[in-house]
Protein backbone atom coordinates (compact mmCIF):
# COMPACT_ATOMS: atom_id res chain seq x y z
CA UNK A 1 0.00 0.00 0.00
CA UNK A 2 1.09 3.51 -1.02
CA UNK A 3 2.42 6.37 1.57
CA UNK A 4 -1.00 8.71 0.09
CA UNK A 5 -3.07 5.41 0.81
CA UNK A 6 -2.16 4.93 4.22
CA UNK A 7 -1.88 8.52 5.61
CA UNK A 8 -4.85 9.50 3.72
CA UNK A 9 -8.09 9.49 5.40
CA UNK A 10 -10.95 9.62 2.57
CA UNK A 11 -14.81 8.94 2.78
CA UNK A 12 -15.63 7.36 -1.32
CA UNK A 13 -18.56 7.44 -2.47
CA UNK A 14 -19.95 6.35 -6.35
CA UNK A 15 -22.52 8.40 -7.64
CA UNK A 16 -23.06 7.71 -12.00
CA UNK A 17 -20.13 5.95 -11.62
CA UNK A 18 -18.46 9.53 -10.62
CA UNK A 19 -15.83 9.26 -7.43
CA UNK A 20 -16.05 11.93 -4.75
CA UNK A 21 -13.59 11.80 -2.29
CA UNK A 22 -13.93 14.06 0.83
CA UNK A 23 -10.80 14.52 3.39
CA UNK A 24 -10.42 15.00 6.77
CA UNK A 25 -7.77 17.30 6.24
CA UNK A 26 -6.43 17.26 10.10
CA UNK A 27 -6.55 13.49 10.13
CA UNK A 28 -4.45 13.72 6.82
CA UNK A 29 -1.59 16.18 8.14
CA UNK A 30 -1.76 14.38 11.59
CA UNK A 31 -0.87 11.08 9.86
CA UNK A 32 1.74 12.69 7.54
CA UNK A 33 3.50 14.06 10.74
CA UNK A 34 3.10 11.12 12.39
CA UNK A 35 4.87 9.33 9.79
CA UNK A 36 7.11 11.97 9.46
CA UNK A 37 8.71 11.48 13.15
CA UNK A 38 9.31 8.29 12.74
CA UNK A 39 11.09 8.59 9.67
CA UNK A 40 13.22 11.13 11.66
CA UNK A 41 13.20 9.03 14.90
CA UNK A 42 14.52 6.35 11.96
CA UNK A 43 17.05 8.77 10.79
CA UNK A 44 18.27 9.68 13.85
CA UNK A 45 19.22 6.63 15.16
CA UNK A 46 20.79 5.29 12.20
CA UNK A 47 23.00 8.57 12.38
CA UNK A 48 23.73 7.55 15.92
CA UNK A 49 25.09 4.20 14.37
CA UNK A 50 27.10 6.04 11.73
CA UNK A 51 28.85 8.29 14.35
CA UNK A 52 29.30 5.38 16.45
CA UNK A 53 31.39 3.25 13.67
CA UNK A 54 33.13 6.43 12.39
CA UNK A 55 34.43 6.90 15.45
CA UNK A 56 35.82 3.21 16.21
CA UNK A 57 37.33 3.43 12.83
CA UNK A 58 39.06 6.47 14.02
CA UNK A 59 40.32 5.33 17.48
CA UNK A 60 41.70 1.92 14.80
CA UNK A 61 43.26 4.16 12.35
CA UNK A 62 45.28 5.73 14.99
CA UNK A 63 46.06 2.41 16.54
CA UNK A 64 47.20 0.98 13.30
CA UNK A 65 49.14 3.98 12.21
CA UNK A 66 50.78 4.12 15.90
CA UNK A 67 51.85 0.15 15.19
CA UNK A 68 53.00 1.18 11.71
CA UNK A 69 55.67 3.66 13.20
CA UNK A 70 56.60 1.33 15.76
CA UNK A 71 57.27 -1.98 12.94
CA UNK A 72 59.52 0.81 11.34
CA UNK A 73 61.40 1.83 14.16
CA UNK A 74 61.61 -1.73 14.90
CA UNK A 75 62.98 -2.76 11.18
CA UNK A 76 65.69 -0.03 11.27
CA UNK A 77 66.96 -1.22 15.03
CA UNK A 78 66.78 -4.85 13.96
CA UNK A 79 67.90 -4.56 10.01
CA UNK A 80 71.90 -4.83 10.84
CA UNK A 81 71.95 -7.54 13.63
CA UNK A 82 69.02 -9.70 12.09
CA UNK A 83 67.78 -8.96 8.45
CA UNK A 84 64.90 -11.97 9.23
CA UNK A 85 63.61 -10.29 12.20
CA UNK A 86 63.67 -7.25 10.54
CA UNK A 87 62.21 -8.44 7.10
CA UNK A 88 59.56 -9.92 9.61
CA UNK A 89 59.13 -6.14 10.84
CA UNK A 90 58.53 -5.00 7.51
CA UNK A 91 56.51 -7.64 6.51
CA UNK A 92 53.98 -6.04 9.74
CA UNK A 93 55.08 -2.99 8.58
CA UNK A 94 53.23 -3.10 5.42
CA UNK A 95 50.05 -5.27 6.67
CA UNK A 96 49.17 -1.79 9.27
CA UNK A 97 50.09 -0.10 5.90
CA UNK A 98 47.68 -1.81 3.99
CA UNK A 99 44.94 -1.99 6.87
CA UNK A 100 45.30 1.99 7.01
CA UNK A 101 44.41 2.61 3.86
CA UNK A 102 41.73 0.62 3.88
CA UNK A 103 40.44 1.90 6.89
CA UNK A 104 40.89 5.81 5.87
CA UNK A 105 38.78 4.54 2.81
CA UNK A 106 35.91 3.60 4.82
CA UNK A 107 36.52 6.53 7.03
CA UNK A 108 36.20 8.66 4.08
CA UNK A 109 32.81 6.99 2.66
CA UNK A 110 31.34 6.96 6.51
CA UNK A 111 32.19 10.71 6.49
CA UNK A 112 30.25 11.88 3.28
CA UNK A 113 27.37 9.32 4.83
CA UNK A 114 27.15 11.14 8.06
CA UNK A 115 27.19 14.68 6.49
CA UNK A 116 24.28 13.50 3.50
CA UNK A 117 21.81 11.65 6.45
CA UNK A 118 22.90 14.91 9.06
CA UNK A 119 21.87 17.08 6.05
CA UNK A 120 18.30 15.43 5.14
CA UNK A 121 17.43 14.96 8.61
CA UNK A 122 17.92 18.94 9.16
CA UNK A 123 15.53 18.80 6.26
CA UNK A 124 13.15 16.34 7.54
CA UNK A 125 12.94 18.30 10.93
CA UNK A 126 12.79 21.55 9.79
CA UNK A 127 10.17 20.59 7.12
CA UNK A 128 8.30 18.91 9.92
CA UNK A 129 8.10 22.16 11.94
CA UNK A 130 6.44 23.79 9.37
CA UNK A 131 3.52 21.50 8.42
CA UNK A 132 3.04 21.19 12.38
CA UNK A 133 2.78 25.08 12.49
CA UNK A 134 0.68 25.28 9.56
CA UNK A 135 -1.74 22.45 11.30
CA UNK A 136 -1.46 24.37 14.33
CA UNK A 137 -2.33 27.38 12.54
CA UNK A 138 -5.12 26.13 10.80
CA UNK A 139 -6.83 24.26 13.27
CA UNK A 140 -7.10 27.63 14.74
CA UNK A 141 -8.95 28.89 11.81
CA UNK A 142 -11.40 26.50 11.68
CA UNK A 143 -12.48 26.73 15.37
CA UNK A 144 -13.05 30.25 14.74
CA UNK A 145 -14.80 29.64 11.54
CA UNK A 146 -16.97 27.18 12.82
CA UNK A 147 -17.73 29.17 16.26
CA UNK A 148 -18.77 32.04 13.72
CA UNK A 149 -20.85 29.57 11.33
CA UNK A 150 -22.92 28.74 14.79
CA UNK A 151 -23.10 32.51 15.96
CA UNK A 152 -25.04 33.12 12.39
CA UNK A 153 -26.79 29.61 12.71
CA UNK A 154 -28.12 30.63 15.92
CA UNK A 155 -28.72 33.78 14.95
CA UNK A 156 -30.57 33.35 11.64
CA UNK A 157 -32.79 30.62 13.08
CA UNK A 158 -36.36 30.43 13.91
CA UNK A 159 -35.68 30.89 17.88
CA UNK A 160 -35.57 34.58 17.27
CA UNK A 161 -32.36 37.21 17.71
CA UNK A 162 -30.52 36.28 20.43
CA UNK A 163 -30.44 39.93 21.72
CA UNK A 164 -34.04 39.34 21.57
CA UNK A 165 -33.85 35.97 23.72
CA UNK A 166 -31.78 38.15 26.12
CA UNK A 167 -34.50 40.65 26.44
CA UNK A 168 -36.59 38.45 27.51
CA UNK A 169 -35.04 36.79 29.78
CA UNK A 170 -34.06 39.96 31.54
CA UNK A 171 -37.57 40.57 31.62
CA UNK A 172 -38.46 37.46 33.07
CA UNK A 173 -35.91 37.82 36.09
CA UNK A 174 -36.80 41.44 36.66
CA UNK A 175 -40.48 40.43 37.10
CA UNK A 176 -39.33 37.54 39.47
CA UNK A 177 -37.41 40.03 41.71
CA UNK A 178 -40.18 42.66 41.71
CA UNK A 179 -42.33 39.77 42.52
CA UNK A 180 -39.83 38.22 45.35
CA UNK A 181 -39.56 42.13 46.66
CA UNK A 182 -43.09 43.17 46.81
CA UNK A 183 -43.64 39.93 49.03
CA UNK A 184 -41.16 40.94 51.25
CA UNK A 185 -41.85 44.35 51.72
CA UNK A 186 -41.90 45.72 54.98
CA UNK A 187 -44.41 48.37 57.19
CA UNK A 188 -42.81 51.54 56.77
CA UNK A 189 -44.48 52.81 59.81
CA UNK A 190 -42.83 50.14 61.90
CA UNK A 191 -39.67 51.04 60.47
CA UNK A 192 -39.61 54.48 61.79
CA UNK A 193 -40.87 53.06 65.02
CA UNK A 194 -37.83 50.71 65.66
CA UNK A 195 -35.06 53.47 64.27
CA UNK A 196 -36.47 55.71 66.83
CA UNK A 197 -36.31 53.13 69.45
CA UNK A 198 -32.83 51.82 69.03
CA UNK A 199 -31.59 55.64 69.26
CA UNK A 200 -33.26 55.64 72.73
CA UNK A 201 -31.36 52.93 73.65
CA UNK A 202 -28.31 54.44 72.25
CA UNK A 203 -29.02 57.69 74.29
CA UNK A 204 -29.41 56.02 77.66
CA UNK A 205 -25.97 54.25 77.31
CA UNK A 206 -24.82 57.67 76.47
CA UNK A 207 -25.85 59.10 79.28
CA UNK A 208 -24.72 56.04 81.60
CA UNK A 209 -21.05 56.44 79.82
CA UNK A 210 -21.10 60.39 80.79
CA UNK A 211 -22.29 59.74 84.13
CA UNK A 212 -19.63 57.19 84.97
CA UNK A 213 -17.05 59.30 83.94
CA UNK A 214 -18.28 62.80 85.32
CA UNK A 215 -18.29 59.78 89.28
CA UNK A 216 -14.39 58.88 88.25
CA UNK A 217 -13.54 62.84 87.64
CA UNK A 218 -15.47 63.81 90.89
CA UNK A 219 -13.43 61.17 92.62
Amino acid sequence: MGLFNRITATVVSTVDKAVTRVENHDAVVDAMIKDTQHAAASARVRLARVRKDGEKLKAKLVELETSEKSWTERAKRTAKTDEAKALQCVQRRKACADQIKNIKASLAKHVELERKVSGNLEKIESRMQEITQQRNMMRSRQSAAEASRVISQIEGSGIGDVDEIFDRWEIMVTETEFSAGADSSVDSLETDFVEEEDKDALRIELEALLDDEEYKHNE
